[in-house]
């Protein structure tokens, strides 16, 4: 007995029911990946319960900061952004708040939306370049401050200060879900959701230990003789200048590598960009510290200006703009300003936007051509 035959038009309706059926399967693996991606964005930026530790607060605060920022680029809401350290703000209980992004959004007519956060630096902003990059709307000016604290492998380049799960948090906003997730989900062989979105975030650390070692030679000789005479506050302050600003810059160093991807993203973008060099307290580190902490300085800011220059950026030194009596929290040698201090930084960088403003709408030199 011949077995039976089905008829070649049924194979059609079979195939395109199984068609839909894998269809409708990947649709809903792909909505529950989605669903863990929003799930995740949302607890990461989520105040934790009061008995939490202090970095779970921190990380909650700064991926807040994060996520209200790619929210409001989303919106269209950002021109000009801002991107600062802790010296953006007031330090005084005795004199007005206001922000060096506040004051210079007034004397420019700006609205200036500010990123800032006790040491920030391009560890940070570099991954804030990557959600500006892929905006629809994208801000027309990046500020960007360099501090040259942020050099120091004593104050960054350490787990508080390199902010880890902030910039994986800042990734994983840059990266939201797409159908091309569901085939690289399936063949990481991860089944939970987040561990996927949490291995997307991952990226190899570096060490410059060999580097510092090198960079940091002239400093341990300062910190190894301090002079006689000087009170116990001094000796710490002087301790502080040391720590702070007499790591060497080189090309090589690894924050320059920073700012140099950040200045790149955003002017592939088309955003325009200005750094500056926050200023420093140049006048106290040459009492407790001697010739060598203003030499350090000036050197290491003609290699920053050098290498910045050599991309195409622009960079403005304010490292000597103000003198000792504008700087606050003194004990700590820090960048801190008063209010005239910052008042100062945001006139110099007005005066410096104006000049960009003056060159846009400058005629072109007669028999110029186009490119």
């Amino acid at each position: 007995m011949k077995p039976a035959r089905i008829p070649s038009w049924w194979a059609f309706p079979v195939i395109l029911a199984i068609v839909l059926i894998v269809v409708v399967l990947a649709w809903l693996e792909y909505k529950s990946l989605a669903r863990s991606y929003k799930e995740i964005v949302a607890a990461g930026a989520t105040m934790p319960d009061a008995d939490a530790q202090q970095n779970v607060f921190l990380d909650a605060y700064h991926n807040a900061v994060a996520l209200k920022f790619r929210d409001a680029l989303q919106q269209g809401a950002v021109s000009v952004f801002y991107c600062n350290d802790s010296v953006m703000g007031g330090h005084g209980a005795a004199e007005a708040r206001d922000t060096i992004a506040e004051i210079l959004g007034r004397l420019t007519g700006s609205d200036i939306y500010p990123v800032s956060g006790a040491g920030y630096t391009a560890v940070l902003f570099r991954e804030y370049a990557v959600l500006v990059a892929k905006a629809k709307k994208k801000p027309r000016l990046a500020i960007l401050s360099i501090n040259l604290r942020g050099f120091s492998d004593d104050w960054l380049f350490t787990p508080r200060w390199e902010y880890a799960a902030t910039t994986a948090y800042l990734r994983l906003l840059a990266e939201p879900p797409s159908p091309a997730d569901l085939p690289s989900w399936i063949v990481s062989g991860q089944g939970d959701p987040a561990a996927y979105w949490a291995a997307r975030t991952v990226r190899p650390a570096p060490s410059y230990a060999a580097l510092f070692k090198e960079l940091n030679a002239g400093r341990e000789a300062l910190l190894a003789a301090p002079p006689p005479g000087l009170s116990p506050e001094d000796l710490d302050r002087r301790r502080h200048f040391i720590e702070n600003y007499m790591t060497r810059v080189t090309p090589e160093h690894p924050m320059l590598g920073y700012l140099l991807d950040t200045a790149r993203r955003l002017e592939r973008a088309g955003v325009t960009v200005l750094f500056y060099l926050t200023p420093i307290d140049i006048e106290g580190g040459r009492r407790l510290v001697g010739e060598a902490l203003p030499a350090n300085v000036a050197a290491n800011t003609r290699v920053i200006m050098d290498v910045l220059a050599r991309s195409g950026a622009s960079c403005l030194d304010l490292t000597t703009l103000l003198p000792g009596e504008r700087f606050v929290d003194r004990e700590y040698a820090c960048e801190h300003l008063d209010l005239a201090g910052r008042r100062r930084v945001a006139e110099a960088l007005a005066g410096t936007l104006e000049s960009f403003a003056a060159a846009a709408t400058r005629p072109a030199p007669l028999g110029a051509t186009a490119n």
